[in-house]
């Protein structure tokens, strides 16, 4: 083979080479032009799908801002209804207040007629009244004092008998209790109580209460509301009794206590011998009793 022909040979090569190249360059630029392609056509699809969707979207927002119209329309209407309903009610009710106006300006027109009779009556009527008020005020009077009359006459009466009646339970009190004394010593009272020391009575006249009592191993003190201040020393003796104003029947001599201690307002006795029963609060104490 010659050059020339050598050299053609590789002319030939060179180009096929470049058509090769220039068949895979449109293959490539062919190929990729189809999927863009594609690719447009699924966006344009999505695309087409949107503005149908916001079509339908937007047919149903005019549908409803139709209906919403529509609703506000009608509530306007019966609105504009009810005013006019409204305005005739005010209207008649206008009309009725002025004739009712005038009607009572008529009314008044006649009652001032019979104001002055009127103002006469009431005059005389509150002259009326004046005189039936001091005329009560008079009688209200009289009748407080006779009623403040009766009830002091009644209460004197009242205090009266209640002194009476309190005087005599008093006395037949100390009458029984005189003769529970009595029969105490006869029954050897006198005998227990000569035994534990005799009596040794102050030698003023005294009479207090029981004001406490405790028991304390067998041993019954007695706190009495008398003491120092009454002329009482330790070792004087005084009469111990109850008295019930309510139930007489159950004022009793109890017996003699001794002194163990005393002091100013106060003090402290203990029992002489037995006594009839146990010593409470509120007994009485004694120097002596109806002298005995």
């Amino acid at each position: 083979m010659t050059a020339v022909g050598k050299i053609l040979v590789f002319l030939n090569l060179v180009f096929s080479l470049v058509v090769g190249g220039f068949v895979a360059f449109a293959y490539a630029a062919r190929t990729h032009w189809v999927e863009e392609y594609k690719k447009l056509q699924a966006q344009n699809t999505v695309l087409a799908a949107d503005a149908r969707t916001y079509q339908s979207e937007l047919e149903k927002a005019k549908q409803d801002a139709a209906a919403q119209i529509a609703k506000k329309d009608a509530e306007l209407k019966n609105a504009l209804q009810d005013l006019e309903a409204a305005n005739r009610v005010i209207v008649q009710l206008r009309d009725d207040l002025s004739k009712a106006k005038s009607l009572e300006q008529n009314q008044r027109n006649q009652s001032s007629v019979y104001t002055y009779e009127v103002d006469k009556r009431q005059q005389d009527v509150a002259q009326l009244r004046e005189a039936l008020r001091k005329e009560r005020e008079t009688n209200n009077l009289l009748a407080k004092q006779n009623a403040e009359l009766r009830d002091q006459a009644t209460v004197a009466q009242i205090e009266a008998r209640t002194s009476l009646e309190r005087a005599n339970r008093v006395e037949k009190q100390l009458q029984q209790a005189y003769k529970d004394m009595a029969r105490m010593r006869a029954n050897g009272a006198s005998a227990t109580m000569a035994r534990a020391g005799g009596r040794n009575p102050p030698p003023d006249n005294v009479e207090g209460l029981v004001k406490d009592t405790d028991t304390k191993g067998g041993t019954v003190l007695m706190t009495l509301t008398i003491g120092s201040d009454a002329g009482l020393a330790k070792g004087h003796t005084l009469e111990l009794f109850r008295l019930n104003p309510a139930v007489p029947s159950q004022s009793k001599y109890l017996g003699t206590v001794r002194i163990l201690e005393a002091e100013p307002h106060q003090s402290v006795a203990q029992p002489v011998g037995r006594l009839s029963a146990p010593p409470q609060r509120g007994d009485r104490v004694a120097s002596r009793i109806l002298g005995g």
